[in-house]
């Protein structure tokens, strides 16, 4: 009895899942993508795939995936679909978006060569296309993140002259800040900061802001130089061999430290401003 009931069971949701037409499928996977269960609406646009596969919503489908694996920060996955969407479906509408945000996406994962390439393949394509100004407006973010502050601010002043009222301005206000921000924060020079520790213990640490640390080394520095000398005076041979090798080993440390707390300081300068930079870009979908 068990058998025969789970036998009917399967047949039926086999039933409701042909009979389900088309349009109710993908409406059920818009619905889903809408209410931010990605894996759901990913899972129904594979259904209609497999069920319709010369579909006349195969476009759309193939878009809708794309969108639902970039939300759900699938990245390489939603650049294979759209890309895929926008050279199989070149010419149609969902074929034109398609093939924008799969460079969006290029570009906000850091990959500026390959956005630029696809970029100039839309351009080339739909050189009156839906998606110019936003592809203006990506070329400024392209800049900043190739690291042309110069090339960025001029692609601004071109964005606001050709679209005095255009979607992107707020983006754009972003970016400039960005911009100012990394301006007035420059990189710390690794040869100043070892020379400036060599001279005086923890001017590494300064230099990049970790006071407490350079105050830390500065102090026990000059307590183990006080120390020797107090040894020297006292003609205690122990004291000044002790405080000597812990001097060398604190001096050394303090070298070292200055090498480490530079590359940190500025890779996390570099990180923090390519962060801003993406974070500033409105999602165009």
């Amino acid at each position: 009895m068990t058998r025969l009931l789970c036998m009917f069971m399967i047949i039926a949701a086999a039933c409701s899942v042909f009979a389900a037409g088309e349009d109710e499928i993908l409406e059920t996977a818009r619905q889903y993508y809408e209410g931010g269960d990605y894996y759901n609406a990913i899972t129904e646009v594979m259904r209609y795939q497999f069920l319709f596969p010369a579909g006349s919503g195969f476009a759309q489908s193939m878009l809708l995936m794309g969108k639902a694996y970039y939300r759900g920060e699938n990245y390489r996955a939603a650049f294979g679909a759209l890309y895929a969407c926008g050279r199989d479906y070149a010419g149609s509408p969902a074929g034109e978006e398609a093939l924008y945000l799969a460079g969006y996406i290029q570009l906000v994962k850091g990959e500026t060569y390959d956005a630029g390439i696809i970029a100039g393949e839309y351009r080339a394509r739909y050189p009156a296309g839906r998606f110019v100004e936003e592809l203006d407006r990506d070329a400024c973010f392209a800049a900043a993140l190739t690291r042309d502050p110069s090339g960025s601010r001029q692609g601004i002043k071109a964005y606001r002259e050709k679209y005095p009222e255009g979607k992107y301005r707020a983006d754009l206000e972003r970016l400039e800040n960005t911009l100012a921000g990394d301006a007035v924060r420059p990189r710390r020079h690794l040869w100043l900061s070892v020379l400036g520790s060599a001279i005086i213990p923890g001017f590494g640490h300064f230099y990049t802001g970790h006071y407490a640390a350079g105050t830390l080394t500065l102090l026990s520095n000059a307590l183990f130089i006080f120390m020797i000398c107090n040894g020297a005076m006292m003609k205690n041979t122990y004291q000044i061999v002790f405080f000597s090798l812990a001097e060398a080993v604190v001096y050394q440390y303090n070298l070292f430290s200055a090498v480490r707390v530079v590359d940190e300081y500025n890779g996390k300068r570099e990180r923090d401003f390519l962060n801003n930079v993406r974070l500033g870009m409105t999602a165009s979908f």
